[in-house]
């Protein structure tokens, strides 16, 4: 059975040594425990897919979870489904499982995807013309794209433009370190890899937009990004985008998920505007099933629920 790369082993070992405690494996299906205040504690199941799904018997999870909650004054359980959220049948057996829709989601909701199984001229006419315009300013721009597997330059380059676009849109970003940790465990078998996009002007080389992108199966994820507020009429974040499809093609890959977008296209949503960026390229719309919490307790899930919502939104 083919898992999301947020199921296997190297995910776990990443994840375990950038914030969550310890792992569990119910069957096939990774449980990632995190230590919260007063003693009590989360458990959470990244991007379970739909063989999984599939073969999944609720009352053995349930029992299992129960285990684990019991041992560790767990307050709830959080699955997140990687299933296409058209399954119309999927909601009614988890509501007959006492599992309700999460407050939050760990994973975007609503993705944006483009099909690189097709020959690269035929990615180019799906895009609109204004991405295929761009790429080729770019081009005569001389925008260079460069790579790297492990920390250097190119993650310099990328936590640098990362950081500053956080600050500039007000939004939380993780430490540098945990990128490093990411490129280690995952960069060094081919999973991970870092993208920078610079451009030589007045003499000295400029960062303009970098990724970080991760391989696995046959898709390709655009997880973090970054680009500069400066020279964006060289329109290098297309550039990174498309060179970053065409390596992709060289793997095999079949799908370039640029993951988060506006739901329903809202004008008004924090994400309109990278909304924009990404569906220039082409692709569509595939939204997931999400996150569901199984609550173990429930006066306090309502106080933790409370404290996310202020932390997130202070």
């Amino acid at each position: 059975m083919t898992l999301s790369i947020f199921q296997t082993p190297e995910w776990e070992k990443f994840k375990l040594e950038t914030g969550y405690q310890k792992s569990h494996r119910i069957g096939d299906i990774l449980v990632l425990q995190r230590e919260l205040p007063l003693g009590r504690s989360m458990l959470y199941s990244p991007m379970v897919n739909e063989a999984q799904v599939k073969s999944l018997k609720f009352e053995s999870l349930k029992a299992e979870i129960a285990k684990i909650s019991k041992e560790n004054n767990t307050i709830f359980y959080r699955m997140e489904f990687d299933v296409p959220k058209e399954l119309s049948t999927f909601h009614f057996p988890l509501s007959t499982q006492n599992f309700q829709k999460s407050f939050e989601e760990m994973q975007p909701e609503h993705n944006w995807v483009v099909d690189i199984s097709k020959p690269e001229e035929d990615i180019l006419a799906g895009m609109k013309q204004k991405g295929r315009y761009n790429i080729k300013v770019a081009q005569k721009n001389d925008i260079k794209v460069t790579s790297s597997d492990s920390s250097g330059g190119e993650l310099d380059i990328f936590y640098d433009l990362y950081a500053k676009t956080g600050k500039r849109k007000s939004v939380t970003f993780r430490g540098k370190a945990y990128f490093e940790k990411l490129l280690d465990i995952l960069g060094k078998i081919g999973y991970a890899r870092v993208y920078a996009a610079t451009a030589k002007i007045e003499g000295k080389i400029v960062p303009l937009a970098a990724a970080v992108i991760i391989f696995y199966g046959e898709e390709t994820l655009y997880l973090y990004g970054g680009s500069s507020d400066e020279y964006k009429n060289l329109m290098a974040p297309y550039l990174l985008h498309w060179d970053i499809m065409q390596e992709a093609k060289k793997r095999g890959m079949k799908k370039y998920n640029f993951l988060g977008i506006a739901p329903n296209d809202d004008q008004k949503h924090p994400w309109a505007g990278i909304t924009r960026f990404k569906q220039q390229f082409g692709g569509e719309q595939e939204d997931i099933a999400g996150s569901y919490d199984l609550i173990l307790k429930p006066f306090e899930y309502q106080i933790f629920k409370t404290a996310e919502k202020i932390r997130r939104h202070p």
